[in-house]
């Protein structure tokens, strides 16, 4: 046998052998992935990472997944290492169909909401649009400590009359986050026609909590928005309040009260306080009592934002709730739930759904399938992202038509 054949097959069978590594150590990621997904208090990768499987890194898993499937069974040469690649080829199969099971679950939820995903995005991890910054910012009011409290506005170009407006109420546990932290977001919603305003309110810490603070300036900002909508091309008619998180939680509070016309303000204006269009949320805490003894790592931010434990300040803490805003007067209300929010447990939203159904509200929840907390706050082109924004995007397009 001729020397350089022998080599030759010397280095296809070490070629194929190190393919077969790399194959099997993806095969072993894969897998770590798949259980991830399958498993809600499983960590096999750091907390960020796990809660991220699917909305963030599922598209690309998948596409991993088919690479390393087809691989491993084009490896399967030789009667002594077809055992090992066809074990390596049905593993990465078997945990690609699971993430591709999680990824379709999102995916037919957030088209049966009336959202979209862009598949490209979502594989690219694609950036936010060009131009994100705001348009304006400008002080709405100072608080009596000296604060100045911003709107960000973000205006729609190219507008043929005047825009529906969103007010977007920022989350952040009440004691952190800014009017600019969805700029992006923002300027998603001026492209789709919408004059886009974000509030700042004071901000909860250790000893000043903000729990009666915090409403009537957002209620202050919806009146001043309400007042001068017209000068910045908006339809003072059609507003739309928004938030995330403890955003949501404001939002709903502020727009259930307004309607019911007890909502203080923190300032005086001519225009009173609006009762809004809508109100569209994303993982509101609605439900602070539940989110206090049962979301991981929440009690902080709600000791802070009372001042106090549910047993200390238990008026508080009601007065805080959403059903405690609620009556039939109240605009109807949007919810982007994620079905494994450790952090503000979804029940409480689900409660608050059915219980403004109940009271003759016209609710809506959507709920998105392996998703945690902030599941959107990803890469703009995200699977999450995508999901939870073209979700909401939608139905605020629908009421103010």
């Amino acid at each position: 046998m001729h020397p350089g054949y022998v080599v030759a097959v010397e280095r296809t069978r070490t070629t194929g052998l190190a393919a077969l590594v790399v194959l099997g150590v993806a095969t072993l990621f894969l897998l770590a992935a798949a259980l991830t997904a399958l498993v809600p208090d499983l960590v096999l990768f750091d907390a960020e990472t796990s809660q991220r499987i699917v909305v963030v890194w599922g598209p690309l898993l998948v596409v991993l997944g088919v690479v390393v499937s087809v691989g491993a069974w084009l490896t399967r040469r030789g009667r002594a290492r077809r055992a090992v690649a066809t074990t390596v080829a049905v593993a990465a199969t078997v945990a690609t169909l699971v993430l591709a099971g999680a990824v379709g679950a999102v995916v037919t939820a957030t088209l049966g909401a009336g959202g979209s995903i862009d598949p490209w995005r979502a594989l690219t991890l694609a950036g936010p649009p060009e131009g994100s910054a705001p348009d304006a910012r400008t002080v709405y009011t100072t608080t009596p400590a000296g604060q100045d409290l911003h709107l960000a506005i973000t205006r729609p170009r190219d507008a043929a009359g005047p825009a529906p407006v969103v007010v977007w109420v920022h989350g952040g546990g009440w004691s952190a986050g800014s009017e600019l932290d969805r700029a992006a977001d923002m300027r998603r919603l001026a492209d789709a026609g919408f004059l886009a305003v974000s509030v700042e309110y004071t901000l909860s810490e250790p000893g000043r909590p903000t729990w009666d603070v915090a409403g009537p300036q957002v209620a202050c900002a919806l009146a001043r928005v309400s007042e001068h909508a017209a000068e910045q091309g908006g339809d003072p008619r059609r507003i739309v309040l928004g938030g995330d998180s403890a955003g949501g939680q404001l939002a709903v509070s502020v727009g259930y009260r307004a309607a019911s016309g007890t909502q203080p303000s923190a300032c005086a204006s001519p225009v009173p306080v609006p009762v809004p269009r809508a109100i569209a949320t994303i993982y509101p805490a609605v439900d602070l009592d539940d989110t206090y003894r049962r979301g991981i790592g929440a009690q902080r931010f709600a000791v802070a934002y009372t001042g106090g434990t549910p047993e200390q300040v238990p008026d508080r803490y009601r007065a805080l709730e959403g059903v405690d805003a609620l009556t039939r007067e109240a605009p109807p209300t949007f919810a982007v739930v994620p079905a494994r929010d450790h952090l503000v447990p979804p029940e409480g939203a689900t409660r608050f759904v059915e219980a403004a159904r109940a009271a003759g509200v016209d609710a809506e929840q959507v709920d998105i399938p392996f998703a945690d907390h902030a599941f959107d706050t990803g890469p703009d082109g995200s699977l999450g992202h995508q999901a939870a924004f073209s979700t909401l995007e939608a139905w605020v397009t629908a009421q103010v038509r």
